[in-house]
């Protein structure tokens, strides 16, 4: 298989392998650059910046995807359908897990928003957040513990 920075016409250097590796080993997982940054800092010691500069440059190639999450903090996550049409993605809040939406929900409704607003609509994207099955049911766990007055231990995933 090619190297996706070749098929992107992206120079080859350590810091992107190892980020591209990072991020192909749990592809259903949104990262952030400090995220990232410390799961590189044992294989490679890269600066901060560079992370920043490295997500800025596979953002744009459209290899990665971009969004804002509730905390206000940048995320990314190796783009699931490159080549293909745009998509949109649930986000879980707790876990940073997400998975693709099949439709766009916003398909039947972009010619009345046109025809309200006036504008020309060049793209968009929109991300749901929630919880994802497991973290429900954790926090449900959670919830039922509290309520019979037994702390519960948290995962690794929220803490």
């Amino acid at each position: 298989m090619e190297n996706p920075l070749v098929t992107k016409k992206l120079r080859k250097t350590k810091a992107r392998n190892l980020i591209i590796g990072i991020l192909s080993q749990d592809k259903d997982r949104a990262f952030s650059v400090e995220e990232l940054h410390e799961a590189c800092g044992a294989d490679l010691q890269i600066d901060l910046s560079t992370v920043y500069r490295t997500m800025h440059t596979l953002a744009e190639s459209g290899f990665v995807t971009k969004s804002i999450h509730p905390d206000g903090k940048a995320y990314f996550q190796l783009a699931s359908r490159q080549g293909t049409e745009h998509h949109h993605r649930i986000v879980c809040s707790r876990c940073k897990a997400s998975a693709d939406i099949a439709v766009c929900p916003l398909h039947d409704l972009e010619d009345q928003i046109l025809s309200e607003t006036g504008f020309t609509m060049t793209s968009h994207s929109i991300e749901l957040t929630g919880l994802c099955p497991a973290c429900k049911a954790e926090e449900e766990a959670e919830a039922q513990a509290f309520l019979q007055g037994t702390p519960q231990i948290k995962s690794k995933g929220n803490l």
